[in-house]
């Protein structure tokens, strides 16, 4: 902390310090120090040449500075004279600089040492000192990403260090460690790899310090088939007209339905080679329960006798959920305050009435919802009304859709925090605004998912695909992923407000709400 930080005495003196530090009667003086100082919580130092710091200091009492370490720890003043208490209290008492320089540390192991700060029985600071040791183990680039042929044979990974070391396989059971398990500085660690008849397949190898502490991992690839669906199951709404599967690829293959009797989706294609995307269409599914396929993909064999890849993909498609409908009313108000007008129920206007900087706000369930708003009215001379809806998720994602009848559309904006992307959708006009607006918010899977940082936790999460309807038409669409509003995933919590942002006012009459498909059915 860079701050010049001010201490009287401990709490105990400052409770009496109107009474000239006295404790009750029969107790001993509390005596008060005044101990100022500027210096930082902690430093972290590099092994050699090492920069020096400074600490200022001064204190109403004689202060000592002093290191746990002060064979490797230089000082230039450990002790110092006490000034005027009046003149510190205005600051014009002379201020010491005490400065602290570290030799160079020679030894592989980092090291630690805390200075102490003390004015009589006060200690004002104790300040973390981290000094690196001088070891080191670093390992080539090229050597940490090697591809192996179909083969096998024998690979080496190269390390340049100054202690001992030792290697070990982390995955994988097709390549083993030959020679140089363990070593010490510079040397080699001989990895030998089994022929591979099969699909294309990967093994790690970890490198660790003296310590045992793992520091570098490299990564090995063997050359084979190579057939990956971009996902195993795929999620389809009941409504959802197509889907597509991105499929990775190194040779031929074909694709097919297991079952001919599913006349419910089609593919549109049946082979391929290399990377490759396969879209499938579906019907309308108005049966009451989720319509499921296998679908097959293999490699092409071009010689008998060669290895026949076979991955299962299962497509799932959901049956309609009927929305949950809340009728406005008194009680259908969520948690109103951080706007200057708080919304109100209207019986005579049938809904909650929303004026000029009025809103609401609530943590909802993730699913689709669609909002019934009528009586929009503009203010004679500042026009609106602006009808906003924010739907929040976690890292300050945002996605907005407002009601804007005086600019004659329906807009879209979305905030993002980090290194996230975000969509851009063109305003809405083929609204008419005499009558009632609904907007909706649909979410549906869009076959693809990914790994989510939530509350430090990786997650596995499946994306979507987010449609923005008005009166039932389509007014825009998207897919979150990794690079997308990532944020943005099926099951997410929702953190929603509702309210009129500008001039004019709005009656929101009802809300549906649509669960999203239970997939273990």
């Amino acid at each position: 902390m860079k701050k010049l930080i001010y201490i009287l005495c401990a709490a105990a003196a400052l409770l009496t310090a109107f009474t000239g530090c006295q404790k009750n009667s029969g107790q001993e003086n509390v005596k008060t120090i005044d101990l100022r100082y500027r210096v930082n919580d902690s430093y972290d130092l590099p092994a050699t040449d090492a920069p020096g710091f400074t600490i200022l200091v001064a204190s109403s009492d004689p202060w000592v500075i002093y290191s746990e370490h002060p064979d490797w720890c230089m000082i230039s003043q450990e002790e110092g004279e006490a000034v005027p208490a009046d003149s510190l209290h205005v600051g014009r008492a002379p201020i010491t600089t005490v400065r602290v320089q570290y030799y160079d540390n020679t030894f592989l192991d980092d090291r630690e040492d805390v200075i102490t700060i003390q004015s009589e029985y006060w200690i004002g600071k104790q300040v973390t000192v981290r000094q690196k040791g001088i070891a080191f183990l670093t390992i080539a680039d090229e050597d940490l990403d090697q591809e192996v042929i179909k083969a096998g044979g024998d690979y080496t990974i190269h390390i340049n260090s100054n202690q001992n070391w030792t290697a070990k396989v982390t995955e994988g059971d097709w390549i083993s460690i030959s020679d140089g398990a363990s070593g010490s500085k510079v040397g080699d660690v001989t990895l030998t790899a089994s022929d591979n008849p099969q699909e294309m397949r990967y093994a790690s190898v970890t490198i660790y310090d003296r310590h045992d502490v793992a520091m570098y991992v490299a990564k090995f690839t063997q050359d084979g088939v190579k057939l990956d669906p971009a996902t195993f199951e795929m999620r389809t709404d009941f409504d959802q007209a197509t889907v597509s599967l991105d499929i990775a690829s190194n040779t031929k293959w074909t694709i097919v339905k297991e079952s001919l009797g599913d006349d419910w989706f089609t593919l549109d294609k049946e082979s391929g080679e290399g990377d490759d995307t396969v879209t499938i269409t579906l019907t309308q599914n108005d049966d009451s329960g989720i319509r499921k396929a296998n679908i097959l993909l293999r490699n092409v064999v071009e010689t008998a006798g060669d290895y026949q890849a076979e991955k299962t993909i299962v497509l799932k498609q959901a049956y309609k959920i009927d929305p949950v409908r809340t009728v406005a009313s008194p009680d259908a108000i969520w948690g109103t305050g951080d706007w200057a007008n708080p919304p109100v129920y209207k019986k005579d206007l049938n809904g909650i009435y929303f004026e000029a900087k009025s809103r609401m706000n609530t943590t909802m369930p993730f699913g689709t919802y669609t909002f019934h708003w009528s009586n929009l009215v503009s203010h004679p001379e500042q026009g609106g009304p602006r009808v906003r809806h924010w739907f929040c998720f976690g890292e300050s994602a945002e996605m907005k859709m407002d009601i804007r009848p005086s600019d004659g559309k329906v807009s879209f904006d979305f905030n993002v925090a980090g290194d996230g992307n975000k969509p851009s959708i063109d305003g809405y006009t083929d609204v008419d605004w005499t009558a009632p607006v609904e907007v909706t918010y649909k979410f549906s899977p869009n076959g693809k998912t990914g790994i989510f940082k939530k509350d430090s936790e990786e997650i596995q999460v499946e994306w979507c695909h987010i449609t923005f309807l008005v009166n039932g038409n389509e007014a825009g669409s998207f897919d979150s992923a990794s690079d997308m509003m990532r944020s943005v995933y099926m099951g997410a919590s929702i953190n929603m407000y509702l309210g009129c942002d500008t001039a004019g006012s709005a009656v929101l009459e009802w809300w549906d709400y649509t669960a999203p498909m239970n997939w273990d059915e």
